[in-house]
């Protein structure tokens, strides 16, 4: 394999996703490898990528790159009802995602929220963003259009919600994009890699929250931006007892106000601004320090 061989060759990409002949080829300083964290990952036509270093492998399955082969299967409840294959099935319907219901909860339309983030984030043309968390891509397709000549990488804990997400872009033609099975808490990427961030509706997931926003910031380039939508609680004793509670036993944790932007000025980020304040939730930007030139 030589240093030019793109890491994901033509015949693949167009089996994937039927799309149009002048798609992008993704780059090949994408995915560092989980294991030796030096060099980065590269794909022939077989079952799997293999690091160009330690050579290391990692199995192709559905169009997923499953960085957690073997991994334990320990969910929390909340994670593992995002493994639930009805859920996975309505997720973006308007029994789910789209629903008057949540509309009513959230004090916006998805698709409201869809145009809010995508003006948040403000990246166009070439381009390279990651949608952490991405379930089945209800964000990283509209945001791979978004960035035609760009890369969109969609990272996510749950198998199901990757392997709906590719069937999905397949049948939209979204080509421009690639889907990990990875954790949020070690992401699988060099410093300074992306342009923009986006984690909707899965921060009050996360078992870590210093740690994802940590790996967030080391991974954007500077003046990246992030942009966040998680749940939102009210001040109080009586609010933190039930936050607390909610947390130990399904696994999630909503924020106030004041301490989801508290913990992105922590994290290192500025310039942070709210975007949206509903019932229970809410939507919040930050820059990376250090606008690059």
């Amino acid at each position: 394999m030589t240093p030019d061989t793109p890491l994901w060759p033509a015949r693949w990409h167009r089996r994937t996703y039927p799309c149009h002949e002048d798609d992008v080829q993704l780059p090949n300083d994408l995915v560092r490898c989980p294991d030796c964290r030096q060099r980065f990952l590269r794909m022939v036509w077989t079952s799997e990528v293999c690091c160009e270093g330690c050579s290391s492998a990692y199995p192709l399955c559905d169009g997923v790159v499953d960085l957690l082969p073997g991994a334990p299967t320990k969910r929390s409840l909340a994670q593992a009802t995002m493994e639930f294959e009805p859920i996975v099935c309505i997720y973006e319907s308007w029994l789910w995602r789209r629903s008057a219901w949540m509309a009513l909860a959230f004090g916006l339309s998805f698709e409201q929220e869809l145009d809010l983030i995508i003006r948040a984030l403000d990246v166009s043309g070439v381009a390279t963003v990651l949608d952490l968390a991405c379930g089945p891509g209800i964000y990283s397709r509209p945001l791979a259009r978004r960035v035609p000549a760009g890369t969109v990488v969609g990272l996510d804990l749950s198998l199901p919600m990757l392997r709906t997400a590719v069937r999905l872009a397949s049948r939209e033609h979204v080509a421009n994009l690639i889907f990990l099975h990875g954790s949020a808490l070690d992401l699988p990427f060099a410093a300074d890699r992306f342009d923009a961030v986006n984690c909707c509706g899965a921060l009050h997931l996360f078992p870590d929250v210093p740690q994802a926003l940590s790996e967030i910031q080391r991974v954007l380039v500077p003046g990246g931006r992030f942009t966040v939508a998680a749940l939102r609680r009210g001040e109080g004793t009586v609010s933190d007892l039930a936050n607390v509670l909610c947390r130990r036993v399904a696994g999630v944790g909503a924020f106030t106000s004041h301490e989801l932007e508290a913990r992105l000025r922590g994290a290192g980020f500025e310039d942070v601004g709210r975007h949206h304040t509903g019932c229970v939730w809410q939507i919040v930007c930050g820059v990376k320090p250090g606008r690059s030139e």
